[in-house]
């Protein structure tokens, strides 16, 4: 991975630009710098809006310039229309930010709270101008492929062209023209022909072989689970005895999927990156032996020929980074740096090459890795900092990534679309007492059509972070599950195991590494170093989720802290047969409220909501799912829910009916099975149109232990369903319940202000 330092030259002049900006709290007049940057620039120009530079480095480099000759007010580097290459990461610090730290006082309960400053450094587009800051490389003197290879597909030959790689790149995953990410060349997939172990693959004829540049090819494979896929480098094909080995280990064993399991085709591994599998438009390979790349034209030129194609040169664009204290207890974050307006574009995919940087350093499942390159915005030991207005699009791997210590930290009013991997991940340091990723806002960002690569990438992950307000957001198309709040990671893991290494073994006292049952009581105890708690996630509307994998949710919590609470999202138009559950309370999870949610229309083979935990669920709409689903609308599952409240909810059910609370144990529950008659279950509302008897054997057992008493079986009279209005005609059972009304305009995006 390579990091460009932006270090000091000969001060060059600068022209400065006094604007008289409003007041801060403090009500003093300060003045903002502005340093602009062209495409058309010229790095020996002065930086003014006449004479603009031509990068954004030197734009750097002249603001700590000027910080050097004592200029402390605000400074905002403009970048004026087009497209802003980076050939390497550029890497903001301590340098760039605020010397001294604001909002050093309490924290508010949720988010970044109020600032009290204006930020100390700003990257910004020019007006209404469209900047684009990208690490794409162009890719010229393309010709026309005559001399066909034999392994190209009859339907290719003559419409592929090939070209030299740039001698600035010796390896990418992506390749980009100018309306977007161009799919690598895949085969039509397959299925293992038996289980294997995590490096060793057994392949039917004919599928694979050993191609004179096997380290270039990947099988791209879900190992044998629902809810993950791998990219895998091959190391070797013995295509006698039909088995491969790959070049890094897999999260789990090489096989077919459970039987269980959804797939499209029955197909479950890809080979990718060959000329074999080279036969639709759009489609590109790259071999590193002989510095070649192919393309099948989707958008061409005039003549023909591939025109604006782009390899990233990173993973990662911009990083803003403090100092990092990994082993101790106080990391120095960079503070007031603030991105807007920006759009980024053309990352790579931060692939998985050795067994060193990914064993153990995987987050839950592998589904990202930990404090890794693979956003291309990201923030690293930050604390006051801003992305707002921005767009994140055509990328290979995430969005923005907050690491390690970040502190009310602001992303707002952007969007993040057709990415490889995630949208937004929040991810704090592991298992352990140090607890500095919390307190940030994530905020009306429109996030879709993600995890285009990495199918199990998520559109908002808070891994090991707490006290951030996530609202307003809508989330829609993704490949697994829209949004994650987990840690997941026991702390007797080992460490070559899921998260082993992100474990601070030094921390944790042996005896809780000695006792991770998945009880409640045991919960309770390993809580406080699971540092994914308190968050508020209210106000979201997702739709579409898990249309490439199967066993995802729109909203999963697991392994997490206590407080998290879910509330007021509208989750809805979630059509695909692997869509178990709209809000999924997993493995080791306790203490969450589930409230006012309203769930419309949904697939959900499991459930509409699944608690696996003492959970609170509350004054929720599950309303014409599209199945009545296996174990309940409302499913509690393998371990004890004793004293979970289940008050105030409204079911009406797929017209095939089906239990409206189901109870799901397993033989392995450490704390007893989940038992209906335990919880704290009353004033619900019930209605099937067409089976007055529908909840007559649920009320009968329950009432005989003094549950449900209050509940009703009747027509909550909505107004108007169809057009999604969830309130109360006057008159309604609902209302006499003292059910709260639910207003599905008030979730997903808001208006932005400009």
């Amino acid at each position: 991975m390579k990091q460009l330092s932006v270090g000091l030259k000969p001060f060059l002049f600068v022209v400065i630009l006094c604007i008289f900006i409003g007041s801060c709290s403090n009500k003093a007049t300060q003045k903002t710098t502005a340093i602009y940057v062209s495409v058309a620039g010229d790095d020996t120009g002065d930086g003014s809006i006449t004479n603009p530079y031509a990068t954004l480095l030197e734009a750097v480099k002249a603001s700590r310039n000027l910080r050097k000759s004592g200029v402390h007010d605000p400074i905002v580097i403009y970048l004026r229309e087009g497209r802003h290459q980076l050939n390497q990461t550029l890497v903001l610090g301590l340098l760039d930010g605020r010397p001294t730290q604001s909002n050093t006082g309490s924290f508010d309960t949720y988010g970044a709270g109020e600032t009290s400053l204006p930020p100390y450094l700003t990257i910004a587009s020019y007006q209404e101008e469209q900047a684009v800051v990208s690490s794409g490389v162009p890719i010229t003197n393309w010709k026309l492929l005559n001399n066909i290879p034999t392994e190209l597909p009859i339907n290719a030959a003559g419409k592929v062209w090939v070209a030299d790689m740039p001698n600035t790149l010796d390896k990418f995953y992506t390749l980009y023209d100018g309306e977007g990410r161009l799919n690598r060349a895949r085969d039509k997939g397959f299925a293992p022909t038996k289980r294997g172990d995590k490096r060793t693959l057994y392949f039917p004829k004919e599928t694979l072989k050993n191609w004179s540049n096997l380290s270039d090819v990947e099988i791209n494979i879900r190992p044998s689970r629902a809810w993950a896929i791998n990219m895998l480098p091959l190391a070797s094909v013995n295509v006698a005895e039909g088995i491969a080995k790959t070049g890094v280990t897999a999260t789990y064993d090489l096989g077919p999927l459970p039987a269980w399991v959804h797939t499209k085709d029955g197909a479950t591994a890809w080979v990718e990156n060959t000329l074999e599998g080279l036969n639709e438009p759009g489609e590109w390979v790259v071999n590193t032996k002989t510095k070649k790349v192919y393309l099948w034209p989707k958008n061409p030129a005039k003549n023909g020929s591939p025109e604006g194609i782009l390899a990233p040169s990173t993973s990662e664009l911009i990083k803003v980074e403090g100092t990092v204290d990994y082993n101790g207890s106080t990391d120095t974050p960079v503070s007031g740096i603030a991105f807007k307006g920006l759009t980024f574009s053309h990352g790579d995919r931060w692939g998985w090459t050795t067994d060193e940087s990914r064993l153990g350093w995987g987050m839950q499942h592998d589904w990202d890795m930990f404090d890794r390159p693979t956003a291309m915005l990201r923030f690293r030991a930050a604390e006051n900092c801003e992305v707002t207005d921005c767009n994140f699009i055509n990328s290979g791997g995430s969005g923005v990534r907050l690491d390690l210590h970040a502190q009310r930290n602001r992303i707002e009013n952007s969007e993040f679309a057709h990415l490889g991997e995630a949208g937004i991940l929040l991810a704090g340091y592991g298992p352990g007492t140090k607890n500095v990723n919390h307190h940030n806002d994530i905020i009306n960002n429109h996030i879709h059509h993600f995890s285009e690569i990495t199918w199990h990438s998520p559109g908002i992950w808070a891994w090991q972070s707490g006290h951030n307000h996530m609202a307003h957001n809508y989330v829609h198309h993704s490949g697994y599950a829209a949004v994650l709040i987990t840690n997941r990671v026991e702390p007797d893991r080992s460490l070559n195991g899921e998260g082993g290494r992100t474990i601070r073994q030094d921390e944790i006292p042996k005896q809780i590494k000695d006792s991770t049952k998945e009880t409640y009581e045991n919960w309770k105890v390993r809580e406080k170093y699971n540092h994914a708690r308190h968050n508020l996630f209210e106000y979201n509307e997702i739709t579409h989720a898990v249309q490439k994998l199967s066993d995802g949710n729109a909203i999963y919590v697991s392994g997490a802290g206590t407080g998290n609470i879910l509330r007021y999202n509208y989750i809805h138009d979630n059509f695909e047969h692997s869509f178990p559950a709209a809000i999924r309370c997993d493995d080791d999870q306790h203490e969450t409220l589930i409230y006012g949610n309203v769930l419309y229309n949904n697939y959900g083979f499991s459930a509409g909501i699944a608690s696996k935990g003492v959970n609170d669920i509350i004054n929720n709409f599950i309303i014409q799912p599209l199945t009545a689903p296996k174990w309940g609308y409302v499913s509690f599952e393998w371990v004890s829910v004793k004293g979970s409240k289940v008050h105030h909810n409204i079911i009406i059910p797929h017209p095939d009916g089906g239990n409206a609370h189901g109870e799901r144990p397993i033989a392995r529950s450490e704390d007893g099975a989940p038992f209906l008659v335990e919880t704290e279950m009353d004033s619900n509302l019930y209605y099937h149109p067409t089976n007055p008897k529908w909840m007559d054997r649920h009320f009968d057992k329950m009432r005989a232990v003094g549950k449900e008493k209050a509940s009703l079986f009747a027509n909550p009279m909505f107004i108007d369903v169809k057009n999604k209005n969830f309130g109360f005609k006057e008159g309604s059972p609902a209302l006499k319940l003292g059910i709260e009304p639910l207003d599905v305009s008030t979730m997903g995006l808001l208006k932005k202000n400009h």
